[in-house]
C-alpha cells in the first residue's frame, strides 16, 4: 500500500510550484472538447480544465475526494469508474500525478483506448523520477520510458515542463 495515495497537498502549497494556467493553454492550443481528469483526487486541475471543456468527467476511486470535487464544481461529472463514458467520445484525457498510483494499469489503458477519440490526446503530468525533495516515493515514480511501455500504441507529440519537479507529455495514437 502506498501511504501517500490519498494525501492531497494543500492547494496553496501546490500553487507555489504547480500553476496549470501557465502551461495548459499551450497544450490545448485554443481547442475545446470533452475532457477526462483521470485520477482527479480532490480536483486541483478541475478549475483549469473547465475553461477548455465542453464536458468534464472527473474520475477517482476515492469517493470522498469526488464529493469534494462535486461540491466545488457543480458542472463536472464525477465517476468512480469510466464505464459510463461512451466509446470514442473523449478529446483529452489528463493523468496528473495519478497513473503511477493506479493498481490495475492495464484496465486503465484499455479504458483510455475505448473512450478516447481516434484523434484524441492523452496528457501526462507526473513527478520526475529523481529525488525532488517532495512528492511520492522514488520507487513508484515513472519516467517517459515507463509511460511509453504502458501507452505502447501511442507516440509522444509534445514534451513540456509543467514544474521544476514534474515532466509533461502529450500523447496521440499511432497511425497504422
Amino acid at each position: 500500500m502506498h501511504h501517500h495515495r490519498h494525501y492531497y497537498p494543500p492547494e496553496d502549497f501546490r500553487r507555489t510550484f504547480e500553476r496549470p494556467e501557465e502551461y495548459l493553454p499551450n497544450i490545448f492550443e485554443g481547442k475545446k472538447g470533452v475532457i477526462v481528469d483521470y485520477g482527479c483526487g480532490n480536483g486541483f486541475y478541475c478549475k483549469y480544465l473547465l475553461e477548455f471543456a465542453t464536458k468534464l468527467y472527473c474520475i477517482d476511486i476515492n469517493v470522498i475526494a469526488l464529493k469534494e470535487v462535486k461540491e466545488k464544481f457543480d458542472s463536472v461529472i464525477t465517476l468512480s469508474d469510466p464505464k459510463e463514458i461512451p466509446d470514442n467520445s473523449v478529446d483529452f484525457i489528463l493523468f496528473a500525478n495519478s497513473f503511477h498510483d493506479m493498481d490495475d494499469k492495464q484496465h486503465v489503458i484499455s479504458e483510455v483506448k475505448r473512450i478516447l477519440k481516434d484523434d484524441g490526446r492523452v496528457i501526462i503530468i507526473d513527478w520526475r523520477k529523481e529525488n525532488t525533495g517532495i512528492g511520492p516515493p522514488l520507487s513508484i515514480r515513472m519516467d517517459e520510458k515507463d509511460y511509453m511501455g504502458w501507452f505502447s500504441n501511442f507516440v509522444v507529440e509534445k514534451r513540456f515542463n509543467p514544474t521544476p519537479y514534474h515532466f509533461g507529455l502529450v500523447l496521440k495514437r499511432k497511425t497504422s
